[in-house]
């Protein structure tokens, strides 16, 4: 009996640490399966929600009509192409930018197009164009000067940062001033620290507008270049969302959406104007900038 006792505990005690062994050993095997797995679901940035940089401010007093058309559409395509995406309040530009730049899935918008940024970020577009235009004081004495002479000679103020900022000194402008936002150079103008600025006609419109820049009478230098604008995204973006995102904007042009849009915010949505049918007409996809001398 006592035999039997003894065998009796070694069977149970061998068959014991079998079990033990098993249960480790899958336990192990979960682990290296799933925990992978899980990692991978968790970092990998195709996963991730797009990020859309707001171009409307936190300040609804300093916004524009355009920038909140801009985020609706931003909006508004992305559901249509099936991406998700969070949003992040409106940054000073040269921060949004750095973040599409180096960060996973971000999108920044509207921006120009240019040479050098061409390979590094996607594109969809265009959503506007811009001419690129001079502004100074009318009674500062730059009226008559050639561009040349204002490259040379007057402090340029210009948001930092901007595809603007690097195009000027490319050019030759010998003294840039640069802000973290566009709306600061009215200010500036008005306090004698720059003598011309470098921006588009709606901003000027719209800044022209605001009571607090009523002294301030601008006008049209010259025009020196004409850009098409896009939404940016992240250098990592799937090509495959790209791809949808444009032919969302594509539909929007064809189906009326994006003119409807427009006129919901008080722009220009003419069907026959040569602003409206440049940005619907396919032969103008992929175009950046175009210099006028």
């Amino acid at each position: 009996m006592g035999q039997k006792k003894r065998g009796f505990f070694c069977l149970t005690g061998w068959t014991g640490t079998v079990l033990l062994l098993l249960v480790s050993l899958t336990g192990q095997g979960l682990a290296q399966t799933e925990n992978p797995a899980a990692k991978a679901v968790k970092s990998s940035p195709q996963m991730m929600p797009y990020v859309l940089h707001q171009s409307f401010p936190r300040n609804a007093g300093e916004g524009r009509p355009e920038q909140l058309f801009f985020d609706e559409l931003a909006r508004a395509l992305f559901k249509d192409a099936g991406l998700s995406f969070s949003e992040q309040d409106q940054q000073p530009w040269k921060r949004a930018y750095q973040e599409t730049l180096y960060g996973p899935r971000h999108v920044i918008y509207p921006t120009t197009r240019t040479t050098d940024r061409e390979n590094d970020l996607k594109w969809a577009g265009p959503i506007s164009r811009t001419f690129w235009n001079l502004y100074g004081r009318k009674d500062a004495g730059w009226n008559d000067q050639k561009l040349a002479d204002i490259f040379a000679l007057a402090r340029i103020g210009v948001a930092m940062g901007s595809a603007r900022e690097d195009y000027l000194r490319k050019r030759g402008a010998k003294n840039i001033v640069s802000v973290p936002r566009d709306d600061q150079l009215f200010a500036m103008l008005q306090a004698e620290r720059i003598d011309v600025v470098a921006m588009g006609a709606a901003s000027v419109d719209f800044f022209s507008n605001d009571p607090e820049n009523q002294g301030i009478e601008l006008g049209r230098l010259a025009s020196y270049r004409v850009c098409y604008l896009y939404f940016a995204l992240s250098k990592d973006s799937a090509n495959g969302d790209v791809a949808k995102l444009q032919n969302s904007l594509e539909a929007f042009y064809q189906d009326g959406r994006f003119l409807a849009m427009r006129r919901d915010f008080d722009l220009s949505a003419d069907p026959d104007s040569e602003f409206i049918q440049a940005l619907a007409d396919p032969k103008n996809r992929d175009i950046g900038c175009v210099d006028i001398e």
